[in-house]
């Protein structure tokens, strides 16, 4: 299959538009410019009274119309009366219609064409006549035996009887008559093209002023007793090739054979009757030519700019539909959408060449159908085009307004044309069909066409694709690849199994109410964690019925057992979970009587999150299968003021926080909420519970607190990282409440592609769209409180020019811990995990509130910084011993009682210019283990006296060694086990903190 992707240049669109031919067969034009001044169609242009013809309108443009002089006068229409088309039946009585005499119907040269039957012979037969007996113009009748009767007054007074042979005037069948005149050549009269009169007169006829007079002569008596279906009349006479035109245009139409030039063939039966709209260009042997038509159908062909025409060849075309009312529908062959019409062609004397073909498609709906796929011309060998002869070949149309264009074309004897467009990509049950991708498979340029899956072997997408809608017919099985994005742009309908496998995602990207919907399925998996006493916070990807169940939930051997007991048994097959810990939430903050116990037929609707504990199985994860109807379209979940709630990712894609966070922004406070479990914990006692909040809002994201086991490398760093901008499949999350609540939107807008394996999102078990945003260059720091050993807990600082020094919806984020050693920045009482400032000021102090209630060493330290200014310092400032601690290269290690400080640290960024003892503070206690005498030796301490009180801890803040006074620089340490230990020494200015190994 050859394809040609043409572009058609906007000069030659007007070159070729300026001389197109519209009038029969393409010769001629429907404007009063064109030598054609009457056209009278029996099945176009009738006004009707009952069966009466009160009006015949002309389609040359020339506004000839015809009209009876009288109610008696009006002739019948015969309806189909030759071929499927009307004829005007005339009585022989009083029937006939009139044209107003005007300039363009006085002739002095002509053709004429008709066609016509008589019902009865009888002596006058009046066809039409302009002017009365013996003073006519021109005249056309028969009389006597049948002969044609053609007299003509000429301008020397005389006047001309050519009378043809008898019996030529047909009572049984329509024939095509031309009469054509000119004073160089003469009369000459065709029946079916077969002369009946000739002569050679040089004379000119006279004109009258009296009206045209179609079914009488104006004489009594002498009213035509037959029909006429088509009347052409052109003041002047056409060149040969027009000629063969019109008349193998009015041979089609009317079944009636031509005797001769009869170069249309496919207006048979054996050969598909494309009797309609045929129209022809073309180049007779004394080398007249006509090289532009449309004619009365919508397609118009012309010489191409770079084919040859010679003498004696010809190109027609015919369609094979009558009355055309054009739609689309499926070519099951080519799964293309196929115009319900087509078209044959007929070459003539040889071929003359390529050609430019243009479409009429202001009658075709193509409105929503044809986008990103061109309408194309398609050229086949058969009928049903197929497209399986190598010959076979297509054409993308341009178009421009209401016209569709192609050039250039090559149109082969006897083949076929129409128009077609893809609308859909096929998986016929072994293959795809119509896709941009590879094997005909979609991909992500294909958004305007349909997928559908028929039933066979599994359809597979291995790339990410983006289509119209999707039907998944019965039977029929579509599977997503790991790592791709499949996007939609309308509805989704499944009577049969999509599968997302891994982190495979789905989006669709309407606006309208969801019409998601069938008997089948969409298949999500997510991993939860298997530790039996911790949480999961989940939310289904899919619905059943418009709401989720619990116990739909499988595991890859089925669906999921659940008992009351408060273990799950992952021993069972499938597994045994437990229903005691299924719990939504909307009340109160903190208030745990809010918690909504659930069971496992309990319905929830999208987006409404649940807890569900681990399965206790042996490995890190537990895989969770959600079947149903994949959510999609817009939900509203109420929230009262003053109420937490737990929500979550409605949709089988990832979310957008900062989209979702902006969308509510008027209905919750601006962040989000994940709790994550310590992965040790292992007790069903909510007093032993280890874990904390994960935030994230519009400014940053913080890490949920971390254990860290005494191993220091982990200082400072979560279980999992901080929350990223993209919210995974089936993560549940809470919010609070704005002062007014109100509606809780989730929308597809939201929706984006992200993958937890590449870091784009992180789930907290416990043309999206890809991002394409602008890189934030917003400064932000994330800071850590630790106390070795047991845990560490993350600080947000940020700057965002929306922010202000007051509490900011979004950018400012509430701590939801309260940790017995805690730390948070203080603003209007309220204790913030994130806090947003509008710009940096060196002379800012950041207010911090630390809570100990376990005295010992604490660390404070910088995680990590994005887009710091250079040069920039930071400090954690002690204001009740005005001490500064450098924290952008190393981290403060400070000793402290238990209490409620809450005004004693802050963060600046700049040291007071009259603290000298800074330097000394930053200083390192340096300290060793003499093995041989079993002492600590301190370095750098000289002056005794200064020193208030040494206190020596373990790894994990232990303290094992206190001494209030110190006369030498060696404290005896021998007694104690090998390890690591931190010296801390208080002195009037400072404190003084060193790390020694006993070995």
């Amino acid at each position: 299959m050859n394809s040609h992707i043409l572009r058609l240049a906007f000069s030659l669109f007007l070159s070729i538009n300026a001389f197109s031919q519209t009038g029969p067969g393409g010769v001629g034009t429907n404007d009063s410019s064109s030598s054609l001044k009457l056209w009278l169609d029996a099945s176009k242009g009738v006004t009707l009274s009952g069966s009466d013809v009160t009006t015949w309108a002309d389609l040359s443009g020339s506004s000839n119309n015809a009209t009876p002089p009288s109610t008696a006068a009006r002739p019948n229409l015969n309806t189909a009366d030759i071929n499927g088309y009307n004829s005007i039946h005339f009585d022989g009585i009083n029937d006939e219609f009139r044209v107003t005499d005007n300039s363009s119907l006085d002739l002095t040269s002509w053709d004429i064409f008709i066609v016509t039957k008589a019902d009865l012979n009888k002596n006058y037969n009046a066809l039409f006549v302009k002017g009365q007996d013996a003073q006519e113009n021109y005249e056309f009748l028969t009389y006597g035996a049948a002969f044609f009767h053609t007299p003509i007054r000429f301008t020397d007074g005389s006047r001309n009887h050519s009378n043809s042979a008898s019996g030529l005037y047909s009572t049984t069948d329509f024939d095509l008559y031309e009469y054509s005149f000119s004073s160089s050549v003469g009369r000459d009269v065709y029946k079916n093209n077969t002369n009946i009169i000739t002569d050679n007169e040089s004379r000119t006829p006279r004109t009258n002023n009296i009206d045209l007079y179609i079914g009488n002569e104006n004489v009594g008596g002498r009213h035509l007793n037959g029909r006429i279906s088509e009347f052409l009349i052109f003041n002047t006479p056409l060149n040969t090739a027009e000629k063969i035109i019109v008349q193998n245009y009015l041979s089609a139409k009317y079944d009636v054979s031509l005797s001769s030039n009869d170069f249309y063939v496919h207006d048979n039966a054996s050969n598909g009757d494309f009797d309609h709209n045929v129209a022809g260009i073309g180049q007779a042997s004394d080398g007249s030519n006509h090289t532009d038509s449309k004619g009365t159908g919508i397609v118009r062909i012309s010489k191409g700019s770079l084919s040859g025409l010679n003498n004696g060849e010809f190109l027609f075309w015919g369609e094979e539909t009558q009355f055309p009312t054009y739609n689309f529908s499926t070519n099951t062959i080519t799964h293309t959408e196929q115009l319900n019409s087509k078209w044959r062609v007929r070459r003539s004397g040889g071929n003359p060449g390529r050609v430019n073909i243009s479409f009429d498609i202001s009658g075709m709906d193509l409105s929503g159908k044809q986008g990103c796929q061109p309408l194309q011309l398609v050229v086949d060998n058969d009928s049903d085009f197929s497209m399986t002869d190598p010959n076979d070949e297509v054409y993308d149309l341009t178009i421009t307004g209401t016209t569709a264009t192609a050039t250039n074309v090559r149109l082969r004897q006897n083949r076929y044309f129409t128009l077609r467009y893809t609308d859909e990509i096929i998986w016929d049950g072994a293959a795809f069909c119509n896709g941009s991708g590879s094997a005909e498979a979609p991909n992500d340029t294909d958004e305007c066409l349909k997928l559908t899956v028929k039933s066979g072997a599994n359809a597979v997408i291995s790339s990410d694709a983006h289509v119209r809608e999707i039907e998944i017919e019965s039977g029929g099985t579509l599977i997503i690849n790991d790592g791709v994005l499949l996007e939609v742009e309308n509805f989704i309908q499944t009577n049969g199994t999509i599968e997302l496998q891994g982190e495979a995602q789905l989006i669709q990207n309407h606006t309208s109410i969801s019409s998601n919907g069938g008997t089948g399925i969409l298949v999500k998996r997510q991993q939860g964690a298997t530790n039996l006493y911790n949480y999961n916070f989940w939310s289904a990807p899919v619905n059943n019925g418009g709401s989720w169940q619990i116990g739909d939930i499988e595991e890859p051997n089925g669906v999921i057992n659940f008992h009351s007991n408060p273990d799950a048994n992952a021993a069972t097959m499938p597994i045994t979970l437990s229903s005691r810990w299924l719990y939504s939430y909307n009340g109160l903050s903190g208030s745990s009587s809010t918690w909504n116990k659930l069971n496992t037929t309990s319905t929830l609707s999208p987006g409404i999150g649940y807890t569900m504990k681990g399965s206790g199985a042996a490995s890190s994860e537990q895989d969770y299968i959600f079947k149903g109807t994949p959510n999609d379209g817009n939900y509203s979940i109420p929230i009262a003021a003053g109420n937490d709630i737990l929500i979550g990712n409605p949709y089988p894609s990832a979310i957008d926080a900062d989209e979702f966070i902006n969308d509510n922004l008027a209905v919750i406070n601006g962040s989000l909420y994940f709790w994550e479990h310590f992965g040790t914990n292992n007790s069903h006692y909510q007093k032993d519970y280890e874990g904390g909040y994960a935030i994230r809002n519009l400014l940053m994201g913080t890490a949920a607190v971390a254990g860290n086991g005494g191993n220091t490398s982990t200082n400072g760093s979560a279980s999992k990282p901080a929350p990223l901008q993209h919210i995974p499949v089936g993560q549940g999350f809470f919010v609070r409440a704005s002062a007014t609540g109100g509606n809780i939107q989730f929308n597809n807008s939201q929706r984006a592609f992200a993958r937890e394996s590449l870091s784009e999102s992180v789930f907290y078990k416990g043309k999206a769209k890809k991002s394409s945003k602008e890189v934030d260059k917003r400064t932000k720091v994330w800071f850590s409180f630790t106390q070795p050993g047991k845990f560490t807990k993350q600080l947000g600082l940020g700057f965002d020019s929306r922010a202000s020094k007051a509490y900011d919806n979004g950018y400012d984020a509430i701590s939801y811990d309260n940790f017995r050693n805690d730390i948070s920045w203080i603003l209007n009482e309220e204790n913030l995990a994130i806090q947003a400032l509008s710009h940096i000021n060196v002379e800012e102090s950041i207010a911090l509130r630390v809570k100990i209630s376990d005295e010992g060493l604490f660390n404070f330290e910088i995680d990590k910084v994005k887009n710091l200014p250079e040069g920039l310092d930071i400090f954690l400032k002690d204001n009740t011993t005005n001490s500064f601690y450098e924290l952008s290269t190393r981290k403060a290690e400070l000793f402290l009682e238990q209490g409620d400080y809450n005004d004693r640290f802050s963060i600046v960024f700049k040291q007071s210019q009259s603290l000298s003892v800074t330097d000394r503070v930053e200083e390192k206690l340096s300290v060793f283990y003499d093995k041989s005498s079993g002492k600590i030796v301190l370095n750098n301490v000289t002056n005794f006296e200064e020193i208030q009180e040494l206190k020596i801890y373990n790894s994990v803040g232990q303290e094992v060694k206190t001494l209030k006074a110190l006369s030498t620089n060696k404290v005896d340490f021998y007694n104690y086990s090998d390890g690591v230990y931190i010296v801390n020494i208080v002195t009037d200015n400072a404190q003084k903190t060193g790390k020694v190994i006993k070995f």
